[in-house]
């Protein structure tokens, strides 16, 4: 028997949808002048009776694509179909997350493919597919000639796999008629919700969000950002990056997001600030309290710098340049064993700053973030403002 493909929308002709019965009888003569129209509405009313024959299935399904933030084709995508042949008894069900991001057309497509195969290999013989997407509609049942490459080339494989049934009938629904392909297609992907990230102000995939014990949320981009940062700068622990939060992140909570080079070097500087804080160095510029560790610095540049640069960074609180071997500003016109040779007289003030710089009683490292903190007039009380720690 010949593949018959027709196409239809559900809709009614009882219930006074026509008051005049005189126009109700040449609206329907139409359908009797016009052999296709015929076939297709018979097809209709065949799959949508109560119940099918061994043969036959009713199918509806669902392409579903979620973007994260406003990157283009980044996200995921999935799909769900459900077939019966008595209303309401699901037979045979497909769900699948894609393994790429696509446009939510492209999604529908691949739904309606999948469950044409499904149904082949289940014996089908007649399909009654139920879509709420106009385009698909459009495209398949009405052949609409569409611009998209891919989706030709989807609509042609469909056709084919149409043409290999008795009957293939796709119907134009609302999308409330579509909830459990729906339902299928979400869990298939996934969390779909979106949360902003306080940080870079953009929405993201809520399964790309990071929690924290202090239940503040920051995107895995974000933290892996910050989390490097606070290393560069020797700010371990690390705190939560929510402002006026005092939640010192774990290493196991960092474990998750990091890059494992990255979590290396914080489990490294982790266990150095629990035992000893004494190789940090302080900026060398008087209006700078930034706190550094050359360890990190030396080990990142070892491989990439020149041997005359090696010593030279940049600090990450007032950025400018710095020589963690001498612990002075860059000197530029001279190597490192030339500037250590100089008599004391001649090296710059700021060198003799740093040396002398424990002795001066108004000037304090804190005992919990160990930056210089500068006392105030009258007393010996101090306050880290970084932290707020009090000694």
């Amino acid at each position: 028997m010949p593949q018959k493909l027709s196409a239809g929308r559900m809709t009614g002709f009882e219930g006074g949808l026509f008051d005049d019965s005189d126009v109700e009888d040449e609206f329907q003569s139409c359908y009797t002048e016009d052999d296709e129209w015929q076939d297709s509405e018979e097809s209709l009313a065949e799959g949508s009776k109560d119940d099918l024959d061994e043969f036959s299935l009713r199918m509806f399904f669902k392409g579903v694509s979620a973007s994260e933030g406003h990157g283009k084709g980044s996200g995921v995508s999935g799909i769900g179909v459900v077939m019966e042949r008595s209303p309401g008894v699901p037979l045979i069900q497909v769900q699948k997350k894609l393994d790429f991001h696509v446009d939510e057309l492209v999604a529908e497509h691949l739904a309606l493919m999948d469950g044409l195969l499904a149904a082949l290999q289940n014996g089908a013989r007649r399909l009654y597919a139920f879509t709420d997407s106009e385009d698909l509609y459009y495209q398949i049942a009405e052949t609409e000639i569409l611009d998209d490459q891919l989706l030709i080339a989807l609509g042609h494989r469909i056709l084919e796999l149409a043409d290999k049934l008795e009957d293939f009938d796709l119907q134009l629904v609302s999308s409330f008629e579509l909830e459990r392909p729906l339902c299928l297609a979400k869990e298939a992907i996934g969390d779909s919700s979106v949360d902003n990230c306080p940080i870079c102000g953009e929405e993201k995939l809520s399964s790309k969000m990071i929690k924290m014990n202090c239940f503040h949320k920051v995107c895995s981009d974000c933290m892996v950002i910050y989390v490097e940062h606070k290393l560069r700068t020797s700010q371990v622990p690390i705190r939560c990056p929510q402002v006026m939060c005092k939640n010192i992140i774990s290493t196991s909570e960092c474990k998750s997001f990091l890059p494992v080079t990255t979590y290396v070097l914080l489990e490294r500087f982790s266990m150095e600030a629990d035992t000893d804080n004494g190789d940090r160095i302080l900026c060398p510029f008087r209006n700078c309290s930034g706190l550094l560790n050359p360890v990190y610095y030396l080990s990142s540049r070892a491989s990439s710098s020149a041997q005359s640069d090696i010593n030279r960074i940049e600090c990450p609180e007032c950025h400018r340049d710095i020589c963690i071997g001498c612990q002075v500003p860059w000197h530029s016109l001279m190597t490192c064993v030339e500037y250590q040779n100089l008599p004391a007289a001649e090296r710059d003030a700021e060198d003799n700053r740093l040396h002398h710089l424990e002795r001066n009683t108004r000037r304090r490292r804190c005992q919990q973030c160990s930056r210089m903190i500068v006392l105030a007039d009258g007393g010996y009380h101090m306050t880290c403002w970084y932290v707020k720690y009090d000694f």
